[in-house]
């Protein structure tokens, strides 16, 4: 019997919850966010978080209660904030590199699209062809397209040093097989 009564108060707990400081909750969460659809996401996160930590909350009219019911819907808040700026980022990134068909450049190499697409001449199209494709993207992306180092390495999912060690070895590659060339 204690059991279903500890239960009982525990639900009846998160209810009054929910009738007292919903409007609160989303008040703030509508501050931090400014949208109403992820405001109510991140409401509907913060009540979830008090559901599983309802054993911190003794008396939900307690300053302490308020203040812990306040703190986790702004920190909600601000996770799903934080959430949608990346998730935007990423759909920016990825329409970049689509609409500038960087995610096509692996595969078979047309020498002459190459030359055409990326302004490089004949011979250093040829000699890229001799090169790894992991090499030769990296030297696309670098002086055909223009990316740092740093996105390369976001748009390859390879660490910075990864991509620099070897965009040093792909030159290096590229200008033993241009001197090549040249001899015959």
């Amino acid at each position: 019997m204690f059991i279903i009564s500890l239960i009982q108060a525990i639900q009846d707990i998160v209810e009054d919850i929910f009738k007292k400081y919903l409007p609160m909750m989303k008040n703030l969460s509508f501050s931090i966010i400014r949208d109403h659809q992820l405001s109510e996401d991140a409401v509907q996160r913060a009540l979830l978080n008090l559901h599983l930590n309802k054993e911190k909350i003794d008396n939900i009219d307690s300053r302490e209660s308020k203040n812990y019911i306040y703190t986790v819907t702004k920190n909600e808040a601000l996770k799903v904030l934080r959430d949608e700026k990346r998730k935007k980022e990423y759909e920016i990134d990825v329409q970049s590199h689509d609409e500038n068909g960087l995610n096509n450049i692996a595969g078979q190499l047309d020498v002459d699209a190459f030359c055409d697409e990326y302004g490089f001449g004949p011979r250093v199209a040829e000699a890229l062809s001799s090169i790894s494709e992991e090499d030769r993207d990296i030297i696309i992306y670098k002086y055909g397209a223009g990316y740092s180092l740093k996105e390369i390495a976001s748009i390859m999912n390879m660490s910075k040093d990864a991509v620099y060690k070897r965009h040093q070895r792909a030159l290096d590659k590229l200008e033993k097989a241009l001197e090549g060339k040249n001899e015959q």
